[in-house]
C-alpha cells in the first residue's frame, strides 16, 4: 500500500489516519503560535482535524493559512511571503492594537463613568476600524 501522505495523491477522497491527524495538528500549532489563530478558532479547527475522515476534510481547515500545512500541499499563493524577522508595517501594529485598546477603552470608560454601557458598545466600535482598517490596506 503507498503512503498516504504521499502530495502527488489526489486529495479527493483519500481517508487519512493518526499520523495524518498528528502532522496537521502539529501544523495548527505552529499557526496558533505565529498569531494566526485566535483560541477560539485553533480549538475549532481543531476539533474539525481531530474528527476528519478523509484529507479534503483537513485541507479543508487550512484554506486561508500559509505554510505550514498537512500532507506537503502548498498554499494558495494569494499570500505574500514575508522574510522571517520582518519588522510588522504601523498598519498591522495598528490592526493588532484596535481591539485590545478598545476593551481597555471599554473598561476604563464603564470605571470612570458608573455606565456600564460602554462595556457594550466600544468592543463593537473598535472591531469595525479593525475591519476599516484591514480593508483600506487592501
Amino acid at each position: 500500500m503507498s503512503d498516504s501522505t504521499d502530495s502527488r495523491l489526489p486529495a479527493t477522497g483519500i481517508r487519512i489516519g493518526h499520523q495524518e491527524r498528528e502532522q496537521a495538528t502539529e501544523a495548527l500549532t505552529e499557526h496558533s503560535r505565529a498569531g494566526r489563530l485566535t483560541i477560539d478558532e485553533y480549538g475549532e479547527r481543531l476539533a474539525a482535524v481531530q474528527s476528519a475522515v478523509t484529507r479534503d476534510e483537513v485541507l479543508a481547515v487550512f484554506g486561508d493559512l500559509p505554510e505550514p500545512r498537512p500532507f506537503g500541499q502548498p498554499s494558495s499563493g494569494s499570500e505574500v511571503a514575508v522574510p522571517e524577522g520582518t519588522a510588522p508595517t504601523t498598519g498591522e501594529r495598528l490592526r493588532r492594537a484596535v481591539l485590545p485598546l478598545g476593551g481597555a477603552a471599554a473598561v476604563g470608560l464603564t470605571a470612570a463613568t458608573g455606565d456600564w454601557l460602554f462595556m457594550l458598545c466600544v468592543p463593537p466600535v473598535a472591531y469595525a476600524v479593525k475591519s476599516a482598517l484591514r480593508n483600506r490596506n487592501r
